[in-house]
């Protein structure tokens, strides 16, 4: 049996109910130190802006996703240019963070975009977008993206993606404009 100092606390958690007292057994110690410290984590994922300033904070974390969006482009940019763009303000990124299983926290993806002043108008345009589980944080993501564009007075949204996010832009109010075709020239 564990000796544990004099007090009186009662725990009432998965059914399990007891109480500290001077005379505990080593199991029922372990069992309520484990439920104790265990942390709720809500099911959710969350769209998170990150500021520039908080870009060494974060870059770790979505890093390799942008290094993946860019490769899949054809390599548009270097991973030196974009993070300079974001430092700079010029770029801004979107991490989607959060849980879907309430037990830890991850990454699911991050986007970046960029507000392009065009001779009539200013336009939000998604130049990057990686993630999984998209049905996790679709809707948020397509919200954040259409206030930003209002927050900068832009009157269109763009966004250059492969086909497959046609599904997940339709039901937001997107419609194919045209088609990107490309050559390499090598």
């Amino acid at each position: 049996r564990a000796q544990v100092p004099k007090m009186k606390k009662t725990c009432v958690k998965k059914e399990l109910t007891f109480s500290i007292n001077n005379k505990l057994n080593l199991n029922e110690f372990l069992i309520y130190s484990m439920l104790a410290k265990k942390e709720l984590i809500k099911k959710e994922v969350n769209i998170l802006y990150i500021e520039p300033q908080d870009l060494p904070r974060y870059w770790s974390l979505v890093q390799f996703m942008i290094a993946e969006g860019l490769k899949f482009d054809g390599h548009p940019m270097s991973m030196k240019d974009i993070k300079e763009k974001i430092k700079s303000g010029e770029y801004q990124l979107f991490m989607m963070f959060g849980s879907d299983d309430g037990e830890k926290y991850k990454v699911f993806g991050c986007f970046v975009t960029r507000i392009q002043q065009l001779p009539n108008f200013r336009q939000v345009e998604v130049i990057l977008l990686k993630g999984e589980k998209r049905e996790h944080w679709q809707e948020e993501a397509a919200r954040v993206i259409e206030n930003l564009g209002r927050q900068h007075n832009c009157q269109r949204l763009a966004v250059l993606a492969r086909p497959g996010w046609k599904n997940f832009l339709e039901p937001f109010g997107w419609k194919v404009k045209r088609y990107l075709y490309q050559k390499e020239l090598r």
